[in-house]
């Protein structure tokens, strides 16, 4: 299972690659180097985890009875995997972001990796200091 841990700022460049930390690809397992992402329901920022997490997130959302779903844009599983996108690395260890997952997060230029255990996020530094910052009551 892997783990996601410490933060890590890496450049973005024009078509939107971004290095995934290699602290990050490491923990993966070898003959899957690929994560799922999605833009954050909760914050600025995209969500991302392995694809057994994918899984997880999955059969957790499938216990929710879609009966008393009273449409779909309330649906938790199709607001978090209709959105989800399994990105494979490049040989460099890069990833392309799409690009409205780039505009919600408010990324340009360098993109913040957050470890956060089972999963991790990707933000924009400016939007990760205020994130921060409001947690600090400052």
């Amino acid at each position: 299972m892997p783990l996601f841990t410490s933060t890590y700022t890496n450049r973005v460049d024009k078509k939107g690659r971004v290095s995934i930390p290699a602290a990050f690809r490491s923990t993966l397992p070898d003959d899957d180097q690929s994560v799922a992402i999605f833009p954050s329901l909760v914050s600025k920022a995209i969500e991302g985890f392995d694809k057994q997490y994918l899984g997880h997130i999955s059969d957790r959302l499938s216990n929710f009875d879609m009966l008393t779903t009273p449409s779909l844009t309330q649906d938790p599983a199709a607001k978090i995997l209709s959105r989800s996108m399994t990105i494979s690395f490049d040989g460099d260890g890069r990833l392309v972001l799409p690009q409205d997952f780039i505009k919600h997060a408010g990324i340009t230029d360098r993109a913040v990796f957050v470890g956060l255990g089972r999963t991790f996020q990707i933000w924009s530094p400016e939007e990760y200091d205020a994130a921060l910052k409001q947690g600090d009551g400052a």
